[in-house]
């Protein structure tokens, strides 16, 4: 059996860590929990889940309630957490201190203070998608943790994609094809854009990869006009093998 000890010292290809599988493991095995999601899709508002049924039972196209969906996630469900708050009494920029957590349910906890008149914020960066949901706010990855689970509450197969950089995402699975949603964006470029960030943020990928309970698949080439590049870039490096990969995520 290979234990946390093993993964450390054979190593991973970087930027890919120990503490980001476990994570994506542990995240998106929950979307297979039934009670859980129970839970999730209570917290969508009736019209919505309303306007999902009627599409999973074929008499609407699931393009018609999906930017309901994501409207009403951005605009009136979660908040967006700044990476560099400011105070609203002296409208100065925070200090952060951060502590990192001991697990990935909590992967650590943002403190901020003002230099001026010392109010405090605190933001827990958790892995448990029950305390995303009561806490409402959060950066990319508490977005895709959290929506990923709320669409699979609505019966929509989903996961989470990682690009290994500053920024995670989803995929939901329509009619046998994995697409590109993600909730931090505007409609109508939240769905099935593959290369928005590569166009529009300048992204230089390694690995983009996706996490659906206990399988993890290389999806680099799907978000990339430069897959060619990135496997000679890959050879280059050491472990670079996605087998190697796969075989630490089943392990872990």
């Amino acid at each position: 059996m290979l234990n946390f000890f093993d993964l450390a010292n054979n190593g991973l290809p970087l930027p890919i860590t120990k503490d980001i599988l476990i994570l994506y493991k542990q995240v998106s095995k929950q979307y297979l929990n039934k009670n859980l999601l129970e839970s999730i899709r209570m917290l969508v508002p009736v019209k919505i889940r309303n306007q999902f049924d009627r599409a999973i039972g074929g008499n609407v196209d699931l393009n018609t309630p999906m930017p309901l969906l994501l409207n009403w996630f951005k605009h009136d469900f979660m908040k967006w957490m700044d990476k560099n708050p400011v105070c609203p009494s002296c409208n100065l920029s925070m200090n952060l201190r951060y502590v990192k957590g001991n697990s990935w349910i909590i992967r650590g906890v943002e403190y901020y203070e003002c230099p001026q008149c010392s109010s405090n914020l605190e933001f827990p960066r958790y892995g448990e998608i029950e305390n995303i949901a009561f806490n409402r706010i959060g950066r990319c990855s508490e977005w895709s943790f959290l929506f990923g689970a709320i669409l699979s509450s609505l019966s929509i197969q989903s996961r989470i994609v990682h690009d290994f950089l500053d920024h995670c995402w989803n995929e939901v699975l329509i009619e046998g094809k994995w697409i590109h949603v993600d909730s931090t964006l505007e409609y109508p470029i939240s769905i099935n854009n593959p290369y928005y960030y590569e166009k529009s943020w300048n992204k230089k990928y390694q690995y983009v990869l996706a996490f659906l309970g206990t399988e993890i698949t290389d999806v680099t080439k799907n978000y990339s006009f430069n897959w060619e590049t990135i496997l000679k870039q890959r050879k280059k490096r050491k472990n670079s093998n996605m087998f190697r990969i796969i075989d630490y995520y089943e392990k872990i």
